[in-house]
């Protein structure tokens, strides 16, 4: 049985079947075909055969006061030929005289005379069908000629060219032949047509099967598996749409390792960034429980400052996941309005100038004098804006650091960027700078301070305003942030 679940056999099969049936429709249209022009060759053959037998009864309807007379001598006719069936009809078509076998009747006592008429005149060519007086339903071909009866009556002489005892045979030969042509169409396609379906479709389904090999394949953990051939026919579409799915998947794949290791990193330095402002606050609060008496309030003062800063620290680690987790979510949609940029950009470089000067960094701003209007979220690009200086800031050189925040005007755009003059980034790291789950250089970023979420923070804002977030950097030369925001045109 598994033998026939094969797609290959199961084509096969359906392809012999096929062929099958229409070995028995042409063998049907060929005898129905054969049948016809059988008919017109024995009506044209017979066609004066009414006009001799009517010269032959023509002395006995003479002699004969009622047609009826001379059944006997139409049983006699139909004896010598027993193809034919005799009758005789009057003007009106009404059958006078014929013959039967005992216990046969008539199926109809009148029949048409136009298709009598259009033969005696000639009107039609063959083959030419008249009522069957046996059968209601059927029309036969005939001969027919017009006679006269005694007193001068007219009549016709109606002779039907295909017997009942003819067609009986004829059923009984076409039956067998019918038969006959089935059981040779049978064996010709099951030996020749079947055997050569099964190697033609074996060589057609090739591609398919070895496509099946590969499905199974990558399904059975072989990711790298691909289908080699290449056409443009449907297997060649269906290979080509697996290969991109399977491309398709082991991205996917990747990207979930990926990800997975750096959500893993992730809650490393979150965890570390938590564990230690945890572990100072604790300490210093066990100090001052256990030295209460004998503290100086400075020294009091001291740690509760301590204290403070690690508190701060933790809340905005806290604040910066949680918005981080709320622009992921696109829970947090802009506000736009119009606005001058680069007047942020004065403001927010002034409120950090305090920052820059404690850890010795210079901050400069080379702006335009045009105020540039933008339409976007004026607290959200502050936030960008913000936490790109602040990250410059933090790893601008440690010795005589510097930060420059500039726009220019391009293409209908403000182009922003900030620019320090730190260690620069990895070439291998920049494509996962802006990753959620990425801290480049982990030994660097443990010595400054921060969660090192703020550029995914800066990513997500602008990527809800249509806006995306670039960076450029040389190894020991420091890294360039900039993105674009449309020009509000007055």
């Amino acid at each position: 049985m598994k033998f026939f679940r094969q797609f290959t056999v199961k084509i096969a099969l359906l392809f012999l079947l096929l062929l099958l049936l229409m070995g028995i429709a042409l063998a049907f249209f060929t005898m129905r075909i054969t049948d016809s022009r059988q008919i017109e060759i024995d009506q044209i053959v017979n066609w004066n055969l009414a006009t001799d037998m009517a010269g032959e009864i023509a002395p006995m309807l003479e002699e004969y006061s009622s047609p009826a007379d001379i059944e006997p001598a139409i049983h006699y006719m139909m004896v010598l030929n027993p193809a034919i069936e005799v009758y005789v009809l009057d003007r009106e078509g009404n059958i006078l005289a014929y013959f039967v076998e005992p216990g046969d009747a008539l199926a109809r006592t009148q029949v048409s005379l136009d298709p009598i008429l259009d033969f005696i005149n000639n009107r039609r060519k063959p083959p030419l069908f008249g009522d069957d007086p046996r059968n209601i339903e059927r029309q036969k071909h005939f001969s027919a000629a017009e006679i006269s009866f005694s007193q001068n009556r007219k009549g016709y002489l109606y002779i039907v060219l295909q017997s009942t005892i003819y067609d009986m045979a004829a059923d009984m030969l076409q039956e067998r032949i019918l038969s006959r042509a089935l059981a040779r169409a049978l064996l010709l396609s099951l030996v020749f047509v079947g055997l050569m379906g099964l190697v033609l479709f074996s060589l057609l389904t090739r591609r398919l099967k070895q496509l099946i090999r590969s499905v199974k394949a990558f399904e059975d953990g072989d990711l790298s598996r691909r289908t080699s051939f290449r056409s443009r026919d449907e297997i060649g579409k269906l290979a080509a749409a697996f290969n991109g799915m399977a491309e398709t998947i082991s991205a996917n794949l990747e990207a979930l390792k990926q990800n997975d290791q750096l959500r893993r990193e992730l809650v490393a330095n979150v965890s570390h960034d938590l564990r230690n402002p945890l572990t100072s606050i604790q300490g210093f609060v066990e100090t001052l429980l256990i030295k209460q008496d004998t503290l100086e309030g400075a020294e009091v003062k001291r740690y509760l400052e301590i204290i403070l800063n690690e508190v701060t620290r933790l809340n905005k680690l806290v604040h910066e996941l949680f918005e981080l987790s709320k622009l992921e979510a696109k829970e947090n949609t802009p506000a736009p309005e119009v606005f001058s940029l680069t007047e942020l950009i004065q403001d927010i470089k002034v409120s950090c100038d305090a920052i820059a000067g404690k850890r010795g960094v210079e901050l400069n701003a080379s702006l335009p004098q045009t105020l540039f209007l933008v339409h976007a979220d004026v607290h959200m690009i502050e936030r960008v804006l913000s936490n790109l200086i602040d990250n410059a800031i933090k790893f601008a050189a440690p010795e005589h650091g510097r930060v420059l925040i500039g726009a220019e005007e391009q293409n209908g755009h403000i182009r922003v960027r900030v620019t320090d003059n730190g260690a620069g980034i990895p070439e291998n790291e920049i494509t996962h700078i802006f990753d959620r789950f990425y801290t480049s250089d982990k030994t660097r970023s443990r010595r400054v301070a921060g969660s090192g979420l703020g550029l995914s923070i800066a990513a997500k804002i602008l990527e809800l305003h249509d806006a995306e977030l670039s960076v450029e950097s040389v190894a020991g030369k420091g890294s360039t942030f900039s993105f674009s925001l449309p020009l509000v045109v007055c």
